[in-house]
């Protein structure tokens, strides 16, 4: 009997080295995946939405209901907002705080846009062309949203202000 439990010990400790060691490298793992979708993801979504503003955080309820508040979108980029954008899509422009709106377009005119956001009573001070970054990313007839997911930038530009 003594010759078991003797041997049973140098099975215990290998085993717990073994189980540490496998955490280790999960954990580690775990760690790189996260890192990389937080580095990766971003400039991925650039690239294949050509624009260097891949997401936002809806930060008003001024696009209620199509978008609320908190909810996290994807914005396709637009080289020529002349040609890109219609009347109904959804831009997001620079504002005169130098900040970005996310607003539906109302009137197309030769060198300015109307937005309004859905849930306002006033449509928005003209825009140019120029001040247009891009439109939400749809597919079909779907905006492309992740809701709530945006609430960390929201929470965070509250206390900014």
């Amino acid at each position: 009997m003594n010759q078991n439990n003797e041997q049973d010990k140098p099975k215990t400790k290998k085993s717990t080295l073994k189980r540490v060691i496998r955490t280790a490298i999960g954990t580690i793992l775990w760690i790189a995946l996260v890192a990389g979708l937080i580095w990766g993801l971003p400039r991925a979504l650039s690239w294949y939405l050509k624009t260097p503003y891949p997401m936002a955080a809806i930060t008003s309820g001024s696009m209620w209901p199509a978008l609320h508040t908190s909810d996290l979108v994807f914005i396709q980029g637009v080289t020529k907002a002349e040609e890109q954008v219609e009347v109904g899509d959804i831009v997001v422009f620079v504002n005169k705080k130098n900040a970005f709106t996310i607003h539906r377009v109302m009137e197309k005119n030769e060198a300015t846009l109307i937005t309004k956001g859905d849930a306002n009573n006033v449509a928005d001070p003209a825009i140019s062309y120029d001040d247009v970054i891009g439109k939400l990313y749809t597919i079909g007839d779907w905006n492309a949203r992740i809701p709530k997911l945006g609430f960390i930038s929201t929470t965070v530009s509250k206390y900014r202000e």
